[in-house]
């Protein structure tokens, strides 16, 4: 059997969300030489004030290293947390991207109609597949006009977003800058490092942050094929090394990976964090430093090298798609692959149908410094309007921000009971039209979304693995200290430092180079642009504090 992998594909994939995190600050967006979307100098909005939802008292509880609350039963009682009308009957548009196949009209849609009369507006979403999303967006910005009314960015960084926002988008400043949020108690129920994760622009707000946890895309595991191989949750480097090699025989592998900006090989995140190594920069006295140039970053490269001799890894992993990646893991081929928080429960349990138990991969470094991730999965703008207007728009994702335990949580996240849904033995228990009618193929989470908890309906053990998961791990994590910033070269450059990154780790994982040749690759990443990210950096940190 051919296991060569294409070096090129080794970048797309196994690089991930790694060349974003490493080169751009969130959001994209240029510096002071870009359109004045900086926030050097500028006088600053006022982070939203944040007033935290008490909620039904949870199993147990989170805690501030980032920590979820668990539930393993659903609550019994609910409250109403929107009691003013929140439309006006009139049509609102909506993009937002997809990751799931596309939802039915919404003449036969019933869970779309029971959300727009709800809402009391005609709520019309565009969604957009994934793979499209990039040059959906760019033509949309570049024609500047027809826009929809809400509009959602994904932490993808697209080229001039800032710029595009600051001129076409409402500045929402005024209206959930500091306590003027309060007016919407479910965007003033988003935590503070998802509005920070999100960052400002020249100074302002204008958008309202897709909440994520803590952890970053984290390693999903066959936990029955590791139990049947007698592979402990916990491990060194050369226990994992040999956990995969022992995973990988006929046809299975241990590691399965796939080219999206998401992921692959583990994910080089994954590696990097297990052994210790900054997350994308480190800061100290004001200064940002690259992970790339440090020990670690270099000795998780080795890591993966080995991978790829051991054969560990599926043969076809870069030239799949994440979707069948996926499907690859739910039926026992690959017995780990890495993925979101948010697909765990909408996804990824349904599709394993338990067939096997799922956990979450621990780091198997002596000293890990898991990556933490932004705090959001993207962000949702307004096209400018009437102010009246515009309170309708966030009234519209205040209602879907609603938090776990509230009735609009069920509607947006469930649907109907006795339709989609029903209540049995302390749980949600998902009926067939689900399947077809959910959050995942109509994505109203990508306009607003509640802070996350977790509560897996029908899976409490794996609820449970995964609360004593982010106990064991979050307390020694670590955020990216550039989360927020902008930066103009990483936003001009970033394809070519992506490009010598990328070629540079495809060299050492795959054998053409030496380990030690990394080095120099890092030299002509700082050189083409990488040490004018870290300055640009330090500016805008300076100017936020």
């Amino acid at each position: 059997m051919d296991n060569t992998i294409d070096r090129r594909a080794l970048f797309r994939g196994a690089l991930g969300v790694a060349a974003a995190s490493l080169l751009t600050a969130c959001g994209g967006g240029g510096g002071p030489s870009s359109g004045g979307v900086s926030n050097a100098g500028k006088q600053l909005v006022p982070w939203p004030a944040y007033v935290p939802f008490a909620g039904p008292t949870p199993d147990a509880p989170g805690d501030d290293t980032g920590v979820q609350n668990l539930y393993l039963k659903y609550p019994e009682t609910l409250v109403q947390s929107v009691g003013d009308t929140v439309g006006d009957g009139s049509r609102v548009t909506a993009l937002v991207v997809t990751y799931g196949p596309p939802p039915a009209p919404v003449t036969r849609n019933r869970y779309w109609q029971a959300v727009n009369k709800a809402l009391n507006v005609d709520l019309q979403v565009t969604v957009v597949p994934d793979p499209e999303y990039g040059q959906k967006m760019t033509t949309l910005m570049a024609s500047g006009s027809d826009l929809p009314d809400i509009i959602m960015f994904t932490n993808l960084a697209l080229p001039h977003s800032l710029e595009f926002i600051q001129a076409q988008c409402a500045d929402l400043s005024e209206f959930v800058g500091g306590d003027a949020v309060k007016q919407y108690p479910n965007l003033a129920n988003i935590p503070p490092y998802a509005w920070k994760g999100m960052g400002r622009v020249n100074g302002r707000l204008y958008g309202i942050p897709l909440e994520r946890p803590t952890p970053a895309n984290s390693l999903f595991v066959n936990r029955t094929a590791m139990d049947e191989a007698g592979i402990p949750k916990t491990w060194t480097t050369e226990q994992y090394l040999e956990a995969m090699k022992e995973l990988s025989t006929g046809r299975k592998w241990g590691v399965g990976w796939y080219k999206t900006l998401f992921g692959g090989l583990g994910g080089v995140t994954y590696h990097a964090g297990s052994l210790g190594a900054p997350n994308g920069w480190s800061l100290s006295n004001g200064q940002f430093a690259t992970t790339l140039a440090t020990p670690q970053f270099e000795e998780a490269l080795g890591v993966m090298r080995k991978l790829v001799e051991a054969r560990s890894a599926h043969p076809d992993g870069l030239t799949v798609s994440s979707t069948d990646m996926q499907t690859y893991f739910h039926n026992g081929t690959v017995a780990s692959v890495q993925d979101g928080f948010g697909a765990m429960a909408l996804t990824t349990l349904t599709k394993i149908d338990k067939r096997f138990a799922l956990d979450l991969g621990y780091p198997y470094g002596p000293a890990a410094t898991p990556w933490q991730g932004p705090g959001i999965f993207g962000y949702v703008t307004f096209k400018k309007a009437a102010p009246e207007r515009i309170k309708l728009l966030l009234r519209i994702s205040d209602y879907l921000s609603a938090p776990f335990g509230t009735k609009e949580y069920e509607l947006a996240n469930y649907g109907v009971e006795g339709v989609h849904f029903t209540k049995e033995n302390g749980g949600i228990e998902t009926l067939d039209l689900y399947q077809s009618e959910n959050n995942n193929t109509l994505p109203f989470r990508y306009i607003g979304t509640a802070p996350s908890v977790i509560y897996l309906p029908g899976y409490p053990e794996t609820a449970q693995a995964v609360h004593d998961w982010q106990k064991a791990t979050l307390p020694g994590s670590v955020p990216n200290p550039g989360n927020g910033l902008r930066s103009a070269t990483s936003v001009s450059k970033g394809a070519q430092l992506n490009q010598i990154m990328g070629d540079g780790i495809a060299a050492v994982v795959f054998g053409r180079e030496p380990l030690s040749a990394w080095k120099d690759t890092v030299t002509q990443w700082r050189n083409a642009g990488g040490d004018q990210v870290a300055e640009e950096l330090a500016t805008e940190h300076a100017a936020t504090q």
